[in-house]
């Protein structure tokens, strides 16, 4: 098949050149078969969506998790194949990938939310303040692996625990959170596991509903998801299924795959085999030389 590898311009910045050439000199290397997309705009990627709407391509995001999902909500209902080359702040699906799956082309679970559809995590809380706060996420001047902690520091001293109400498996659990996270792989956060047994083919999401806690539990239990010691934490419950509805009388922010969702309702349902990805790991590789 044929590649098309997506370039934003407005993500990758002065990385961006540099990128274009290591794709022409390892994609002849490999011998693909490809076109190179730039985009300046996130409408220019609109575009080039519409254009692959009828096409059979490999389209492969060069970025983050938030350019995994660009794509994701572009290609759903094509023919074509999602594959991704991670540039980007915490790429942590393409983390999942690596350490999980075995390369090819294969069927994966993704997970509807409202009227978008995420691959990895969706988080509602203090995680979700975090990782939507640019100030934190993408400050050049702190490094990658410390964003996520500056932003825990930083919220420790000023949040809030949200009040909703989720329904799951015939229960209707109500109270105040710290958060929700729902599951489609293991990672978020640049590296944090809050759901360590996730599997993207197992047919399921894993649910966890942290309960409120004071502030230095709470900081201690978001920092704990690094080595997933939460998880003998009473006040985190887990849960299994493959439809979620979540509901508060105010609106929450949540955070899908890296990309802010704001709602007062959020009602998700899980795809079985509802993607196609493409895992080349050697290319991947080869291309974070």
């Amino acid at each position: 098949m044929k590649y098309a590898y997506i370039v934003n311009r407005f993500n990758l910045k002065d990385k961006t050149d540099r990128i274009i050439e290591k794709l022409h000199r390892v994609s002849s290397d490999f011998s693909r078969d490809y076109e190179i997309f730039v985009h300046d705009t996130p409408q220019d990627v609109q575009k080039t969506m519409a254009y692959l709407k009828d096409k059979e391509y490999i389209v492969t995001s060069i970025g983050g998790d938030g350019s995994i999902n660009l794509l994701l909500n572009g290609l759903i209902g094509t023919k074509n194949i999602l594959a991704f080359i991670p540039y980007g702040t915490g790429n942590d699906f393409c983390r999942y990938c690596m350490e999980k799956l075995e390369d090819g082309i294969q069927n994966v679970d993704i997970v509807k939310i409202n009227e978008r559809y995420f691959i990895n995590v969706a988080c509602f809380g203090i995680d979700a303040d975090i990782a939507n706060d640019d100030n934190f996420i993408h400050n050049r001047f702190i490094p990658k692996s410390m964003r996520y902690n500056a932003g825990v520091v930083y919220y420790f001293l000023t949040y809030k625990p949200k009040h909703m109400k989720a329904m799951l498996n015939d229960q209707v659990i109500e109270g105040d959170f710290t958060t929700i996270i729902a599951a489609n792989a293991t990672y978020y956060g640049g590296g944090y596991k809050p759901s360590p047994h996730s599997d993207i083919k197992d047919h399921k999401m894993e649910i966890l509903l942290v309960d409120q806690l004071n502030k230095i539990s709470m900081a201690k239990v978001i920092l704990s998801m690094k080595d997933t010691s939460h998880l003998k934490n009473k006040a985190v419950h887990v849960y299994e299924g493959d439809h979620l509805i979540l509901t508060s009388d105010n609106k929450v922010g949540s955070n899908i795959d890296g990309e802010a969702l704001v709602s007062d309702r959020f009602e998700l349902k899980l795809i079985p085999d509802g993607f196609k990805i493409d895992l080349d790991k050697s290319f991947i590789n080869a291309m974070n030389k």
